[in-house]
């Protein structure tokens, strides 16, 4: 038996309030600085001047707007952000508050290694996440270079049935690209998705799927259809028969119509055009998957070239004549020439008509304190953020970096930006040891020193712990995220922010 289908099936199956959040495969956008009319392509870096660009702003945006419409009705959050990911770097696109994304984090995992004492290093991360939270994660986990072996477990993840087709051994920057793609997709899109995974998962015996295929997933949409109201093939069959896909069946008396066996015409159907049920009802995807991520594009060639990312836009000053939605980003350490450029992008005179909004910092749990303070200060402590910015770059050099991660994990919650500054620069005052974790590595590192008859026998001693703690205690030596850190002068970390002690007061 033959089935068919034509234009009705769109006006039978797609539901019709869906959007297309994720992004498109070309856009035409207006670059903001010099009004030119380019075309992006998702993915690639830079534009192509359109050769339809005109010498006006105005008829460049109506000329983009038209052939945005013609592809497919791109809106105005998408084009922003294949602006951002052509300009700054896809890797950013998701960070952009606004670009349509999910609120909940997608994967929720733990990156793990042995450590060089036998201690057990471990660090949470949510999915997707910034270039440095990824980066800190690894810090956290001591997975100091490339060399060293880890292990990565998803805790959690949305959907919930994706961990069991993602292979142990995929990259985690890859993971956080898959992350990022499915942060963008409509409710239709991840039924879509769905869909597929499960079409390929049946074709291999639910074997894990590559990370490059699945990400291609998320970009091969076009051609998928779901049927909401098929959980079966029963349904799916009468779904056929009701909506004349086949033609065989067109003009049967009712009462020969009410003994088809819509459990046979669905399983046929089904099995024909390799469609899938899943927990939302029918998949079918009549086109090939996209191939246009390969494998390792998302792996970073280079770290990132800022120690904070900072979105700049236009402040709101309720005048339709004068405000707009323009946004950048910035990159800190800047200089004047730099800012200058940033508000000129952003359709501003200067600084003080910017909002600032951190997005990524080289010490992530910064990142929201510096959104605060330049929130409530309209703007006013950016000198100490680039400074802080500047600061931090140079530790990063230097290898100082996780010494002032890890100071700041001891140092009070509502700390200032100055104070955070101020420790940047003490990081010199204090030594941390990364490959200890635990009072028992602390002992036996000490003890490693010493020329000690039976020494196994006295690292296998249930009192090993226990005198670590005192060694520890005596250096003031304190277990942090990063490594145990120990004071080269003595002076705590909450000496080092030079508070007055409480309860005494200056006279």
């Amino acid at each position: 038996m033959s089935w068919s289908r034509d234009s009705r099936w769109e006006e039978c199956i797609l539901d019709k309030s869906r959007k297309n959040n994720g992004l498109p495969q070309q856009c035409y956008t207006v670059l903001p600085f010099d009004g030119r009319l380019v075309t992006i392509t998702q993915g690639k870096p830079g534009y192509s001047l359109s050769p339809l660009n005109q010498d006006d702003r105005q008829k460049n945006r109506t000329i983009a707007d038209e052939k945005n419409k013609e592809i497919g009705g791109i809106t105005p959050e998408q084009e922003k952000a294949m602006q951002t990911g052509a300009v700054i770097g896809w890797e950013f696109v998701h960070l952009i508050d606004n670009v349509h994304v999910q609120s909940n984090e997608i994967i929720e995992l733990e990156i793990s290694r042995p450590g060089s004492f036998g201690s057990e290093t471990s660090a949470s991360l949510s999915l997707p996440a910034t270039p440095y939270e990824l980066a800190d994660a690894l810090d956290r986990a001591r997975i100091i270079d490339e060399r060293v072996i880890y292990s990565m477990e998803i805790m959690k993840c949305n959907p919930n049935y994706l961990p069991r087709f993602i292979s142990p051994s995929t990259n985690l920057y890859e993971l956080n690209y898959l992350a990022q793609r499915l942060a963008t997709l409509s409710e239709w899109e991840l039924d879509c998705f769905e869909g597929m995974v499960i079409m390929d998962a049946t074709q291999t015996s639910y074997a894990p799927i590559p990370v490059d295929r699945l990400i291609n997933m998320t970009n091969s949409m076009e051609h998928c259809q779901v049927v909401y109201e098929a959980a079966d093939d029963i349904s799916l069959g009468k779904f056929y028969a009701d909506n004349d896909f086949v033609p065989q069946l067109e003009n049967l008396p009712q009462n020969v119509y009410e003994w088809l066996d819509f459990d046979k015409i669905g399983k046929e159907m089904r099995e024909g055009e390799g469609g899938a049920f899943t927990t939302h009802g029918y998949v079918v995807q009549n086109g090939e998957i996209i191939q246009g991520y390969q494998s390792g594009d998302a792996i970073p060639r280079q770290k990132p070239e800022y120690t904070v990312l900072l979105q700049v836009t236009k402040g709101y000053f309720n005048d339709p004549d004068y405000d707009n939605d323009l946004s950048t980003l910035l990159k800190l350490p800047a200089s004047d020439q730099e800012l200058s450029h940033a508000v000129e992008e952003v359709g501003a005179v200067s600084p003080e008509e910017c909002a600032f909004t951190a997005v990524d910092c080289i010490i992530p749990r910064l990142t929201e304190k510096i959104t605060d303070e330049l929130e409530a200060t309209n703007g006013d402590c950016y000198g100490v953020v680039n400074e802080l910015a500047g600061q931090l770059s140079r530790l990063n050099r230097e290898g100082g970096i996780s010494i002032c991660k890890a100071m700041l994990t001891e140092a009070p919650e509502d700390i200032t930006l100055e104070e955070a500054l101020d420790f940047a620069y003490q990081t010199d005052e204090f030594l941390l040891l990364r490959e200890t974790a635990t009072p028992t590595d602390y002992a036996r590192m000490e003890l490693a020193k010493c020329s000690i008859p039976l020494r196994e026998e006295l690292f296998a001693g249930a009192e090993l712990n226990h005198y670590g703690e005192k060694l520890m205690e005596r250096n003031k030596a304190i277990p942090t995220e990063y490594g145990i850190l120990i004071s080269r002068n003595g002076q705590t970390v909450q000496q080092c922010l030079n508070r007055p002690v409480q309860g005494m007061e200056m006279r």
